[in-house]
């Protein structure tokens, strides 16, 4: 039991690291200006989601983070320092369109914000500012994800991608092809064909399924590991895909017809 412990609990951590860095890549963007500590259990939770988890204490900070991230969504608590929390609504939704919820621990507010709103304090300033919900602190990733699930901007494309017959769903780490779902797929293998499908028909890089597979930070197996990986792909995905390796530039993804 204790081996088998061990690989399970290895295999979870291979998985964490993989949605993590995933979501930071490719995947939607959550802002959160509170100055709270983040302890880093909302960004483990929303990437499970394929969502990433920008943090930031101010608003000034918020300001130069909603420049560099373009969040499909920006949680500010009233209280946030720096400029006025209220101000910062007002100058992201002047520069965009994201979805802002106001940060509440007043389970009244989170139960009617428009009486909030009527009274135009807290909460209710950042509702006439332009937020559009409400979420309770401290912040549970599955109740963003509902409130971000229903903004302007999609956020569950980041998490499935369909290419023909093949489906691959990162949030429940499944792939189905005809609709049978290909069970146990191995961690590396479910990136690669992740990769392959987000660039289909196109080429991938070695260095680009480098990354995608093993990081950008540390060293990395050379091509005979990505080719082993791309062989026992290629038998699981059967005749409805093929897999070429375009010598001197990587490996291509395409639907057979037939």
């Amino acid at each position: 039991m204790g081996k088998r412990d061990g690989r399970t609990d290895a295999r979870r951590q291979s998985v964490r690291a993989y949605l993590h860095r995933w979501a930071e890549t490719t995947g939607a963007q959550l802002l959160v200006v509170d100055p709270a500590v983040d302890e880093g259990t909302l960004a483990e939770g929303m990437a499970g989601h394929g969502v990433h988890v920008t943090w930031v204490a101010s608003t000034l900070d918020g300001l130069v983070e909603f420049g560099r991230t373009d969040p499909h969504a920006v949680v500010v608590a009233p209280e946030a320092p720096g400029i006025p929390a209220e101000e910062f609504v007002g100058l992201i939704r002047r520069h965009g369109s994201p979805y802002v919820i106001a940060g509440t621990e007043d389970l009244s507010e989170l139960a009617d914000p428009a009486a909030a709103a009527r009274r135009g304090s807290g909460v209710g300033s950042l509702m006439l500012a332009g937020a559009s919900a409400v979420a309770l602190r401290p912040y549970a990733a599955q109740s963003l994800w509902e409130l971000m699930s229903h903004g302007p901007r999609s956020v569950s494309e980041h998490a499935r991608v369909e290419v023909g017959p093949i489906e691959l769903d990162a949030s429940a780490f499944t792939v189905r092809v005809n609709g049978q779902r290909i069970a146990d797929l191995p961690l590396k293998e479910f990136e690669l064909l992740r990769e392959l499908m987000l660039h289909s028909p196109g080429i991938v890089t070695d260095d680009e399924l480098g990354d995608a597979l093993w990081g950008t930070h540390g060293r990395r197996p050379g091509g005979n590991t990505i080719a082993m990986h791309v062989t026992r792909l290629r038998a699981r995905l059967g005749p409805v895909a093929v897999v070429r390796r375009i010598r001197g530039r990587g490996y291509s993804l395409t639907i057979d017809p037939d």
